[in-house]
């Protein structure tokens, strides 16, 4: 029960590094093993090593030349507002300053390492507000364009779905795999022939969703998987489809019910929608800045992509 300000130390533990230099910002030295502090779990479940290594540098190189610009704007974070903070984590909790510092050991990281991620964002937090939020200015008809793109997500109908899913069976080859299309094909037929859904779905306890009487879910139109969004939609209510071929198997579609959802009203999500804009242009104003400190800074990357 830990604020996600410890999340990029989960799970750190993993294969010695023999440490190297792997980037220095005007100076100031970036080693590999402290790439591994920041991204160990990301970069040992990427498939390409290298490549998720530069991707974490990258983030180190960036947070050094915005910690440069806070030290020159005397935006560091004091000690009183890193101990208020480290407070409200801990209230937020529901746990004293005490029990937070244990709870964050046992997840098997530093209390210290824990306290300079936590200044480390406070001093980010502020960067953004007095450097990068500044230059974002965010207008009414952008919000209300905003929400008018949202109108086909926020106002549509949604439709109950049932399915009965029939597996390919594990190494099919083309013949298993056209007789799970029969199969699915009969389904269509019998009810057609008048057979009602529910007993079509007590005849198939072979289907992936049979424990769950053939209930599928509700969804607006976009939500389902591709295959099945294309053929659920054009269905009335209490029709089937054909046979839906997907990577594991085939399924029929069956619309059990269809409700329609209202759009709130503009004021009521106004300060929602605003906020993503002003999210969406801070981060876009940030990566310009980086790049604009990163010409007029001297960055040299040590660690070369494998060929």
């Amino acid at each position: 029960m830990l604020l996600a300000l410890t999340a990029p130390f989960a799970n750190v533990a993993h294969a010695a590094i023999v440490d190297r230099i792997a980037a220095v910002v005007d100076g100031e030295v970036i080693t590999l093993s402290q790439v591994y502090e920041l991204g160990a779990p990301y970069i040992d479940s990427a498939p390409d090593r290298r490549a998720a290594e530069l991707e974490v540098l990258d983030a180190l190189i960036e947070r050094a030349l915005v910690a440069q610009e806070i030290d020159a704007l005397g935006l560091s974070v004091t000690r009183e507002e890193l101990d208020r903070t480290v407070d409200d984590v801990a209230r937020q909790n529901g746990m004293t300053r005490d029990q937070l510092r244990i709870e964050v050991e046992k997840s098997g990281i530093a209390w210290s390492i824990y306290k300079d991620e936590l200044e480390q964002s406070l001093s980010e937090m502020k960067f953004q507000q007095m450097v990068i939020l500044p230059r974002v200015a965010v207008t009414e008809d952008e919000v209300k364009d905003l929400y008018n793109r949202r109108v086909r997500k926020l106002a549509g109908k949604r439709r109950e779905l049932n399915a009965i899913l029939i597996p390919f069976p594990p190494g099919a080859g083309p013949d298993e795999k056209a007789a799970v299309a029969e199969a699915a094909l009969a389904i269509t037929e019998a009810f057609g022939a008048g057979t009602a859904w529910p007993e079509l779905v007590g005849q198939h306890p072979e289907s992936v969703l049979y424990s769950q009487g053939g209930k599928l879910g509700e969804f607006e139109r976009g939500e389902a998987i591709a295959e099945i969004d294309a053929v659920a939609f054009d269905l009335p209510v209490g029709g089937i489809s054909a046979p839906v071929e997907l990577p594991t198997g085939f399924a029929v579609v069956y619309v059990a019910d269809e409700t329609e959802a209202e759009a709130p009203p503009l004021e009521l999500v106004y300060a929602d929608l605003e906020f993503e804009l002003q999210q969406e242009k801070a981060a876009e104003e940030l990566a310009l800045w980086v790049q604009q400190a990163r010409r007029g800074a001297v960055v040299e990357v040590m660690l070369e992509p494998e060929g």
